[in-house]
């Protein structure tokens, strides 16, 4: 029992996470949610974009959520240090691009 109150506090400071490093955008701008190990960030297929910052909160809070179903995927997000980061998609957290 003492595991899962653990785990469930886990997931709730990994939601926590999610708010987003960038200055507020409009809610009307596209915003994108990354999938972050460590400095390294990728676009995360699933729920990619989203038409605004409440809509990318919401589902990365979904992905945590469906996570929580599944104890080992948990654990390995848990131990990969990963986390959901929400963005304008004029906000790319892998730096600029090299030419």
């Amino acid at each position: 029992m003492c595991i899962v109150r653990a785990a469930s506090r886990t997931i709730i400071a990994l939601c926590c996470l999610v708010a987003p490093l960038a200055p507020p955008a409009s809610a009307e701008a596209a915003w994108v949610l990354w999938l972050g190990t460590g400095t390294t960030y990728t676009p995360f297929g699933a729920y990619g974009g989203a038409t605004g910052e409440k809509d990318c909160k919401e589902a990365a809070a979904q992905l945590m959520t469906d996570m929580k179903k599944d104890a080992k995927q948990l654990g390995e997000f848990l131990r990969s240090s990963s986390r959901y980061l929400c963005l304008p998609d004029t906000v790319d957290p892998r730096g600029p691009k090299s030419k």
